[in-house]
């Protein structure tokens, strides 16, 4: 019996006024959190085990500690345990997938 998930992502996706946070999958070995943003919208975190942050869709940019990157759909920013860290939509939608190992 496989335990494998496929998601789409895309399809996932829940924009409005508020930016979102949507958990896609939780096991103790990795949490996948969905961040949809848009028109500035941010999303902030610190003190999680071990972050990386991958661009689904849209433009913005992506920052761990002193690092702020200018990312597109593609971009993946790793981020070391307990570092502060975040991504903020430029204009328009922005759709981030935050891996979270081991989950917290």
């Amino acid at each position: 019996m496989s335990l494998a998930e496929a998601f789409d992502l895309p399809s996932l996706a829940r924009y409005g006024e508020r930016r979102d946070a949507r958990v896609v999958s939780d096991a103790p070995e990795a949490r996948l959190v969905l961040f949809s943003l848009q028109d500035g919208q941010q999303v902030r975190g610190r003190g999680e085990p071990r972050v990386s942050l991958v661009v689904v869709e849209g433009e913005g940019e992506l920052w761990a500690g002193e690092v702020r990157v200018a990312a597109r759909a593609g971009t993946l920013l790793a981020c070391a345990p307990d570092e502060e860290h975040g991504a903020r939509a430029g204009a328009g939608r922005f759709l981030v997938l935050g891996i979270i190992t081991p989950r917290p």
